[in-house]
């Protein structure tokens, strides 16, 4: 049977760049759709293993906001 979890990320919050970065690395772990309802990116995570698209979903996001804020920490470093 398979599981399914659904994941929304805000705009505001998280990257673009990071989100992608955070797909393609996700990618081969599970099966992923992304669709967009502004303002989030809302991606759906499939997986036949029991439990996995559960922390797919939870990794992915976790990376994903530590990309994000990599990125505005470096912005920050440059512009001083």
């Amino acid at each position: 049977m398979s599981e399914t979890r659904v994941l929304r990320l805000h705009r505001d919050l998280y990257a673009s760049a990071a989100i992608e970065s955070a797909i393609a690395t996700y990618a081969k772990h599970a099966t992923l759709a992304r669709t967009e309802e502004d303002p989030h990116v809302v991606l759906t995570i499939a997986s036949e293993r029991p439990g996995r698209a559960e922390k797919v979903m939870r990794e992915l996001a976790n990376y994903a906001l530590g990309l994000t804020i990599q990125t505005q920490t470096q912005a920050a470093a440059v512009s001083r």
